[in-house]
């Protein structure tokens, strides 16, 4: 009879262990996500801030400047094409190591313009200036000055260009951001409360089972 008992115990801490590993698997995976949209949430508001503060240079996070395309200036089959929509990055550009074929982002106006380099020239006292063309279009633009370039293109992801600017807007940071993380802090106090009560009664349970472990040995006691 004891041994019977011994095993339904054992069986009873096996399915409590599994029970726990599954919560703390659902505890890292909630915090890597709430990580992640944390991290998302800083970034649009160091955006947000920096381009306020500074409307005339691009905003940058940890040295990269998110840009989204507006025009299909720089559409086609390169290895380097950028489309509309794409959300592109930027870094600081090393004016000196620039050359034709590079990809850079100028100043138009209050717009950025990532066009191709197409020639290296200078003007009229030797200064050095930039000759620049969108790949899907028909002419060049007009000369620019080495401090007109304010990022070198470094990569893209297409199509999160919308999503990004959506991101700015308060209803899109509610819903991709404030919300999952909302969630995940309710969900969060739910689990707990339910792992405490399950303790509670797994406790109860094993103090169940002692008394009648107790109560079988007493009774089969040899008498005196």
């Amino acid at each position: 009879m004891m041994n019977l008992k011994i095993t339904h115990l054992q069986k009873g801490e096996g399915i409590r262990m599994k029970k726990n590993a599954g919560s703390v698997a659902l505890t890292v995976a909630g915090a890597v996500l709430c990580a992640v949209f944390s991290f998302l949430l800083v970034c649009n508001v160091t955006i947000i801030v920096k381009g306020t503060l500074h409307p005339e240079t691009p905003p940058t996070v940890l040295g990269v400047a998110p840009m989204v395309v507006l025009s299909g200036s720089m559409s086609g089959t390169a290895a380097d094409h950028i489309e509309v929509g794409d959300l592109i990055f930027t870094t600081k550009p090393d004016t000196e190591a620039l050359q034709v074929g590079d990809v850079v982002a100028f100043k138009d106006g209050n717009v950025g313009v990532p066009h191709r380099i197409v020639a290296v020239t200078a003007d009229e006292s030797g200064k050095k200036q930039f000759i620049t063309k969108g790949d899907a279009n028909n002419t060049e633009d007009p000369a620019i000055y080495p401090d007109s370039v304010i990022g070198v293109y470094r990569g893209r992801i297409p199509k999160l260009g919308d999503f990004a600017l959506f991101l700015q807007k308060p209803l899109g940071m509610a819903v991709f951001i404030g919300i999952p993380v909302c969630t995940f802090v309710i969900g969060d106090v739910i689990r707990r409360r339910k792992q405490a009560q399950h303790s509670d009664e797994e406790t109860a349970r094993l103090r169940e089972e002692l008394e009648r472990l107790k109560a079988a040995s007493g009774s089969g006691a040899a008498p005196q």
